[in-house]
């Protein structure tokens, strides 16, 4: 097999791998409908998680609801009417409540650690979806989106995340912050692009920088 074989048959499996990740993500039965100032109740309502059973309810008089956690195949879909997007599958997330409406939520949009190159179309979908909902950079010179189209790019950003975390911050003026975190996360140390493993963390919360 020549050497332009071996790389259209790589391609074409991280293609497939990423076709049936995606769609496995849109087919998961359980969806978690939630944007940060939305209330306890109707996340409930409107989810098919099982919020209540995996809320830590703090112990108050009247209680009140502390924490949602997701360690089971669930689907984010920040629901807001304006600025809402469809995150791909989780097994691990958190939503924190202030006042009984959501004040913050942490999430991992993947279903396991990733390859470099497994990570990049996985790193420009989400980027895509955000871009589509209008969300943008918070500060449009730094910590703004990652560009991978060339393999100068992708070979920097690999370079770089073997020596710190990339930052993606991006925002939705006096309303939403959100933050990708891009990392690499085992055998880092190994420098191998063939062995690290890689996780995107994202984060939301309220947005209190101004214009």
């Amino acid at each position: 097999m020549t050497s332009l074989k071996r790389r259209l048959l790589l391609l074409l499996l991280i293609l497939a791998t990423l076709a049936f990740y995606l769609f496995y993500s849109n087919r998961a039965l359980n969806t978690l409908r939630v944007h940060v100032g939305k209330p306890y109740d109707e996340v409930v309502r409107d989810s098919t998680f099982s919020v209540k059973a995996n809320t830590v309810i703090y112990p108050s008089e009247p209680p009140h609801p502390s924490s949602t956690w997701i360690t089971s195949p669930v689907v984010i879909q920040y629901d807001d009417p304006n600025y809402g997007f469809v995150l791909p599958a989780t097994i691990f997330g958190a939503i924190t409540y202030d006042d009984g409406k959501v004040a913050g939520i942490t999430t991992s949009p993947m279903l396991e650690m990733l390859s470099f190159s497994e990570l990049v179309p996985l790193l420009e979908e989400v980027q895509s979806r955000l871009k589509g909902a209008g969300w943008t950079p918070q500060h449009p010179n730094k910590l703004t989106w990652l560009i991978t189209t060339t393999e100068q790019q992708k070979n920097a950003l690999q370079d770089k995340l073997f020596k710190q975390v990339a930052i993606v911050l991006l925002g939705i003026p006096q309303k939403y912050t959100l933050a990708i975190n891009i990392k690499c996360f085992k055998r880092c140390n190994e420098r191998n692009p063939a062995t690290a493993k890689y996780l995107i963390d994202i984060s939301m919360g309220r947005n209190y920088f101004r214009e």
